[in-house]
């Protein structure tokens, strides 16, 4: 699981971004050094305070470069550059040679491309503790990786030993100049950034999670730091008229839910044991991510609350009190037995 959330960023859209309460300790920036449409007169002295700043408030560094970039900094080697930069990895384009990469990383973090590294190349870099794996971003729709791609170049990147990185959509204005969002995995582009970070981490083990694009709404941040800080995923919903005393309450998915239903535990609260007479009422198809209470017609159930991962039929014996937000379904499959969520109102 990591630890923190990371961000990429242009040097061009860093404007108030980086602020005093956007930095923290050990996050991971990752930006390019060789977008030649930022490298005017004045790229080396702006980027190199730039890099101040980030180092300044103890992040790490995570840069792509070129050779050119070497040539726009006058310096004879990347790891001079890195010294320079107070860089704490570099991923090396494809001017750099195997040779060189193996030279740097005896000594130095070096990135390697999680996506497209051979298996030759993986038995040259194995066991080297500085190396590090990171996957590509997607900007066109239709061409990030698939589920299966990324879980089995994932596994084999771990087996190898290597740490691996991957990317996550951001909020409100993308990253053009397709602006379509930067996932690394395609089922991404559209999900909300928690549920794309959640199962990053949880299906995937990935081990550092990159914003690819330059915006990430406070309301996302802060979601994505309570399930790193407290283990609770929030999920987005809109609940019925009468229920709106369950937000922001922390519920328990019961450790035996099946794969189709993810059973509330504290429900039990809201049971017939408690004197509680459920009517009913909007019995209707029960659509993936509905949410639903069990009314009279259950019994002993009455009042039991689930959430439908799957579509199920309609029943008489069932009310529909909410529904979860499109771009948090996936979510649903991360609240894994005994885990804890809340719903918060989309």
């Amino acid at each position: 699981m990591p630890e923190v959330l990371g961000r990429s960023v242009c040097l061009s859209e860093s404007n108030g971004m980086f602020s005093e309460t956007a930095v923290s300790e050990g996050m991971p920036v990752f930006l390019s050094l060789h977008r030649e449409e930022e490298m005017d007169g004045a790229y080396k002295e702006k980027m190199t305070a730039f890099c101040s700043h980030l180092s300044n408030h103890g992040c790490r560094i995570l840069a792509d470069i070129s050779k050119r970039t070497l040539q726009i900094f006058e310096v004879p080697d990347a790891e001079t550059l890195m010294d320079q930069l107070n860089l704490y990895a570099v991923r090396l384009d494809y001017e750099f040679t195997e040779a060189e990469t193996i030279a740097l990383a005896a000594k130095r973090n070096v990135i390697i491309n999680a996506s497209t590294i051979t298996e030759s190349e993986m038995e040259a870099l194995k066991g080297n503790p500085h190396v590090k794996a990171m996957h590509n971003f997607y900007p066109r729709p239709e061409t990030g990786m698939d589920e299966a791609q990324l879980k089995r170049q994932t596994d084999r990147l771990h087996q190898y030993g290597f740490k691996v990185y991957a990317f996550i959509p951001g909020t409100g204005e993308k990253r053009g100049p397709l602006r379509e969002g930067l996932p690394t995995l395609e089922a991404h582009r559209t999900v909300s950034p928690l549920a794309a970070f959640a199962d990053l981490a949880l299906h995937y083990e990935i081990d550092e999670i990159v914003v690819g694009d330059p915006q990430l709404s406070d309301r996302e941040d802060h979601r994505i730091r309570r399930f790193l800080n407290e283990g609770i995923l929030e999920v987005e919903c809109r609940l019925e008229p009468g229920q709106e005393g369950l937000y922001e309450q922390v519920f328990t998915n019961r450790i035996d839910s099946p794969d189709r239903l993810i059973r509330i535990a504290e429900s039990r609260e809201y049971s017939v044991s408690n004197g509680t007479c459920i009517q009913p009422e909007h019995t209707r198809i029960r659509n993936i991510g509905s949410i639903t209470m069990d009314n009279e017609g259950y019994g002993r159930y009455c009042g039991e609350i689930m959430i439908a991962r799957t579509d199920l039929p309609a029943d008489p014996r069932v009310n529909v009190i909410g529904q979860v937000s499109e771009k948090d379904l996936l979510l649903l499959n991360c609240i894994a037995g005994g885990k804890k969520f809340v719903f918060v109102k989309e």
